[in-house]
């Protein structure tokens, strides 16, 4: 039970981010770039309930950086490109490719040594694939875009 609020808030963001990807598209015509202030308003709001709820601790200087590359590089760029996918791209590929990263993810980490093979990391494995065929098949008449 003392995890409670924190599967909770996991639920909350994957309601608010599977939303947010389906309703997307019908903003089209907002540019992606828009994002960026979104992003910038949300860290602004996480240092504030940060310094209200948690014990802060002062990264170092190298870590400073490794937070600000992180953030403008492979975090930032993959938001806005999810934005830009979601408005303009295949979404049924779209969403059965997006199965990959959890199941890349487990890859990397058995082959980089941190973590070993198992049964349950191949039951997950067929669970991701599985998962994304189910993802990949069509139900009813093909819809276009607004």
């Amino acid at each position: 039970m003392g995890h409670v609020f924190g599967y909770l808030a996991a639920f909350g963001c994957a309601v608010i981010w599977s939303g947010y990807s389906v309703i997307n598209r019908r903003f089209a015509d907002v540019p992606s770039e828009m994002l960026v202030g979104v992003c910038g308003a949300v860290a602004f709001a996480g240092v504030i309930a940060h310094l209200l709820f948690e014990e802060s601790v002062s990264p170092a200087s190298s870590e400073w950086l490794a937070i600000l590359f992180l953030g403008i590089g492979p975090t930032g760029l993959a938001f806005l490109a999810w934005d830009h996918a979601t408005k303009h791209g295949n979404m049924p590929l779209l969403g059965a490719l997006s199965y990959l990263a959890p199941l890349m993810s487990a890859l990397l980490l058995v082959l980089g040594g941190q973590a070993q093979p198992s049964i349950f990391l191949v039951l997950s494995a067929s669970l991701i694939v599985g998962g994304a065929i189910v993802a990949s098949i069509r139900c009813g008449p093909e819809r276009t875009a607004p």
